[in-house]
């Protein structure tokens, strides 16, 4: 009902070509296990909306979404889950981190 895409436009009208807009957002997982964590997480903070990968890139609208897209937020930094002190191995992301999305994009 806060309209974040209606926000986002906003920024994208007025600031400069070359500008990068970075977006975090609730994720919706699709299956029983995330269905729960977003139960607790709503509980919790009594309010907000959880959206798909494709209703986060359309917050987006009219700018370049980089690579790798709207993905778990964990990924935006995957040498950081592949704990690189260790051997480097990708682990599993955990519930939660599936929870949360992020993208960046760049207005042309």
């Amino acid at each position: 009902e806060e309209d974040p895409a209606a926000i986002v436009r906003y920024w994208r009208d007025r600031v400069p070509s070359g500008s990068y807009f970075f977006v975090s957002h609730f994720r919706s997982g699709n299956n029983p296990e995330t269905a729960e964590a977003e139960k607790v997480l709503q509980q919790t903070f009594g309010r907000g909306r959880w959206r798909t990968d494709e209703e986060i890139a359309s917050l987006l609208d009219g700018l370049e979404i980089l690579d790798p897209g709207v993905v778990p937020a964990s990924l935006w930094r995957p040498a950081a889950v592949g704990e690189p002190w260790g051997d480097g191995a990708a682990r599993e992301l955990t519930v939660w981190e599936h929870l949360i999305a992020a993208g960046m994009a760049r207005k042309a």
